[in-house]
Formats: C-alpha cells, sequence, structure tokens
C-alpha cells in the first residue's frame, strides 16, 4: 500500500504513516486495481464502504430514462466516493462510478470507518470534513440547477474559478467537452456561446486558459432572471 499517497488525501490528512499503517492493517482495507474504462460501481449497489483513489480518475455517471448517460463530476487521486451514503437510511450508490484512466482504489469498509472514528479523532475530524465540503458541493449543484440559460450556467463557473484561483485569468483543468458535459449541452453550443462572449468583450480564451475581462458584466448575465 502506498501509504504517502494515503497520508495525502483528505481522509486521512494531518496523520502520521505510523497511525495510517496500523489503522490498515488492522482492518485489511482492500486495494483494487481498475483498468480504464471499467466500472468501479454501479448506480443501486447498495454502499458498505468508502472508495478513496489512491492514483487515477474516476467519472460519477448518471442515466436519464430514456438511457441517456450523464457525467455528474470527475474525481481524481486524494478524493473519496460513498461517503455522503454510507450511513444513510437508503445506503444506496446514487450514481455509477467507472474508471477514466487506470486507476487504484482502497475499499474502507463501514465497520471499519465506525472503529477509526471511535480511534482516532483526526480521522473523525477528516470524515466530518468530508460530509460538510460534499453538503456544500451539493448546494453548489442545486443553485446551478437554477441556473436557466447556458451563458449562465458559463457565468457561474467562471466566477467559482475566479473565487478559487483568485485570479482573472483561469487555468481550466478540464477539456471543452468535459464542460460540455457538465453543462449538460453539445461541445459545439458551448463554443458558439464561448466566441459570443469573447465578441462582448466578456472573456478571452486560448486552449485552456480563460481570461475574464469584464467580471461585473459577467455577474450581471449571472442573476439576470432568476
Amino acid at each position: 500500500m502506498h501509504l504517502e499517497r494515503v497520508r495525502q488525501s483528505k481522509l486521512f490528512k494531518m496523520m502520521d504513516q505510523s497511525e495510517i499503517k496500523e489503522i490498515l492493517d488492522t482492518f485489511h482495507i482492500l486495494k483494487k486495481d481498475f483498468e480504464k474504462d471499467q466500472v468501479i460501481v454501479l448506480e443501486g449497489d447498495e454502499c458498505s464502504f468508502v472508495g478513496l483513489i489512491l492514483s487515477g480518475m474516476v467519472e460519477v455517471k448518471k442515466s436519464s430514462v430514456s438511457g441517456k448517460e450523464y457525467t455528474i463530476t470527475t474525481l481524481s487521486q486524494g478524493d473519496t466516493f460513498g461517503e455522503a451514503v454510507i450511513f444513510s437510511s437508503a445506503n444506496t450508490f446514487p450514481a455509477t462510478i467507472v474508471s477514466k484512466t487506470k486507476t487504484e482504489v482502497i475499499f474502507i469498509p463501514k465497520h471499519a470507518i465506525i472503529e477509526m472514528c471511535k480511534k482516532n479523532e483526526k480521522f473523525l475530524h477528516n470524515f466530518l470534513n468530508l460530509l460538510s465540503d460534499r453538503i456544500l458541493l451539493l448546494n453548489t449543484k442545486l443553485k446551478e440547477n437554477t441556473l436557466s440559460t447556458l451563458r449562465q450556467k458559463i457565468c457561474n463557473f467562471l466566477i467559482e474559478e475566479y473565487k478559487k484561483q483568485k485570479t482573472t485569468k483561469l487555468r481550466l483543468n478540464l477539456t471543452k467537452q468535459e464542460l460540455a458535459k457538465i453543462f449538460n449541452v453539445q461541445r459545439p453550443s458551448l463554443s458558439r456561446e464561448l466566441i459570443k462572449m469573447k465578441e462582448e468583450g466578456l472573456i478571452d480564451f486560448w486552449g485552456k486558459e480563460i481570461w475574464i475581462k469584464d467580471l461585473e458584466k459577467i455577474e450581471e448575465h449571472l442573476y439576470e432572471d432568476i
């Protein structure tokens, strides 16, 4: 087990390698390797563990009634899944998780989570911190769902990235195709709207960089008709 990678995750932050090794050895934590495009969890599966990504990247996908598949989010090294539902009354996975690249995951069973929370205050703090972050993320998603136009969705994304990166020159870690999936539109529609915003002097872009040129106007677009 790569203890340093485990220690760098939010779930085990501020913990010594010796503490982590003791925990992992005590509960015989399972590590599993996945090839690209391999299903890790199916929507509706019982959630009896928390998954921690040691390396690689996964996509969280949801299927519509018509069978169309949407990517809800992407998770990478250090991220976890399952923590928000493992102790819920309906403890089933609400989405399918698929490896986007070659990926390593460790699976921490429910009983181990309970015992770790009892015995290690740092782990308890980290677990509660993860749950809090998940609630904030859900609140953000709810806000995004109230945005009616593609432009509003783009403006909201730009403002959130501006808050995170603290600069108007944004470096994106997503492709246009991935952004289009998040906004639930086709890539050509996203490209057309970005070009319009560029022509209007709101933004400029090159490759994976977007420059916010008129933050005030972008905020005005965000709150139109809401």
